[in-house]
């Protein structure tokens, strides 16, 4: 299959879950996270805010912000994805044009990822969402490139890439360009992946 019937295929199929599955699923991804010392550990957590029926992270930006973590979430600025801490989901977020909610940048601190404090690398957590990915932490995207680019810009400094996804959304092997950035980990309903073991 191309990209584009991937991409057409799981979204298909991840919409076509029923509502007490996703929630269910995503319950036991969320667990599964909650259990890692990495998550633990961490002092800030770089989350999607989930939409429709991707894996749910409310959860997880409760759960974070009550452990006292600083918590960023992604807006769409230009062809650029930019950062802005929130202090909950309740207040100063807005739909973007796709339906998302978005950061209010006026309300919000943004993250400065040219000047950013050099720190331990390891307390900072990306979740990336995705349409398909393999074990190798390989993912094929929305097709937009956002978190490519972003993802380019962080690969030297250590984050932990973290990717959360329904077990079906794992595939074979997919075919990706040499300037992809793969997750480290991906965390199913089913399974902890530890993408590193997989590499040839």
């Amino acid at each position: 299959m191309t990209k584009s019937e991937i991409r057409s295929y799981l979204k298909r199929r991840r919409n076509d879950m029923p509502i007490s599955l996703r929630r269910d699923c995503s319950k036991k991804i969320q667990d599964r996270l909650y259990s890692l010392n990495e998550f633990r550990e961490c002092k800030e957590l770089f989350t999607y805010i989930s939409f429709g029926s991707e894996v749910d992270t409310y959860d997880i930006i409760k759960k974070s912000l009550e452990m006292n973590k600083k918590v960023f979430v992604p807006k769409v600025e230009g062809n650029d994805l930019c950062f802005y801490e929130i202090e909950g989901l309740d207040m100063g977020l807005i739909r973007s044009k796709f339906g998302i909610l978005e950061p209010e940048s006026k309300r919000h601190n943004k993250f400065d990822i040219l000047n950013e404090a050099e720190s331990d690398g390891s307390k900072r957590i990306m979740l990336l969402p995705g349409l398909a990915f393999d074990k190798q932490g390989n993912r094929i995207g929305y097709g937009a490139g956002y978190y490519d680019r972003y993802l380019n810009k962080i690969k030297h400094r250590g984050w932990i890439k973290l990717a959360l996804a329904y077990d079906f959304q794992v595939m074979e092997r997919l075919t990706v360009s040499e300037h992809d950035i793969p997750a480290d980990y991906i965390i199913t309903e089913k399974d902890f992946i530890i993408c590193k073991e997989y590499l040839e």
